[in-house]
């Protein structure tokens, strides 16, 4: 099964489908954590294809592994350049606060 990260429990869980739900069909899954049972897992490694709502909780995640990694709080910032066939490069960015656990998202 695949490492995900849970952004409820703030810790890497699998993936694995609760009765009822259908398999992934596309990257833009929204199976529940098998130990909060919320809607809330999120790709470690971003992909270039995900919606930005995935590449938002992947990036959210990504904030709350470096704050626990390094022993960080308040404002946690993420970036990633991301670019398309033409060239045009476009860089995402996210600020998660760890005390209130809300983010802010831009796109540079």
């Amino acid at each position: 099964m695949a490492k995900y990260w849970c952004t409820n429990c703030k810790k890497e869980v699998e993936h694995r489908l609760v009765y009822g739900e259908e398999p992934c069909e596309n990257r833009d899954c929204e199976h529940r954590c098998e130990e909060c049972g919320m809607r809330t897992l999120a790709y470690i490694q971003p992909s270039p294809n995900h919606s930005e709502r995935v590449v938002i909780k992947q990036m959210t995640g990504e904030a709350q592994r470096i704050a626990q990694r390094t022993g960080r709080t308040g404002d946690i910032e993420v970036s990633r350049t991301i670019g398309d066939a033409s060239d045009d490069y476009q860089t995402q960015v996210l600020v998660y606060n760890t005390h209130t656990r809300y983010c802010r998202f831009s796109k540079r």
